[in-house]
């Protein structure tokens, strides 16, 4: 079980400044997501991207190409992520499926 991936991150959008407690909330999403590729995925390659294109929201989307998963209810990390998420009155998906990858969303106030 090779836990070696490659990682690409972008931004679409000016990037522009956000709150202490967005960027706190990205930066633990990101590497929460990243635990998640590492622990769970069996990836080759993980995609984030930050997206500024909206003045109003910032956007994050994590997408690997890893094996999916049929039931997250095992934690993921994934309850603490929407509850940030909706503290800050942001929102937060996921889309996984068996073979299909993991995608997550996230999208904050700016």
């Amino acid at each position: 079980h090779d836990e070696t991936f490659a990682a690409r991150f972008h931004t679409t959008g000016t990037p522009r400044p956000v709150s202490a407690a967005v960027a706190l909330a990205l930066h633990r999403t990101t590497l929460e997501a990243l635990t998640n590729v590492r622990r769970h995925a069996d990836a080759r390659s993980v995609e984030i991207e930050l997206d500024f294109s909206d003045d109003r929201r910032v956007r994050l989307h994590v997408r690997d190409d890893g094996k999916g998963a049929v039931d997250t209810s095992g934690g993921f990390g994934l309850l603490g992520i929407r509850e940030r998420a909706e503290q800050l009155k942001g929102l937060m998906n996921y889309e996984t499926a068996p073979g299909q990858g993991f995608r997550l969303f996230l999208e904050l106030p700016a």
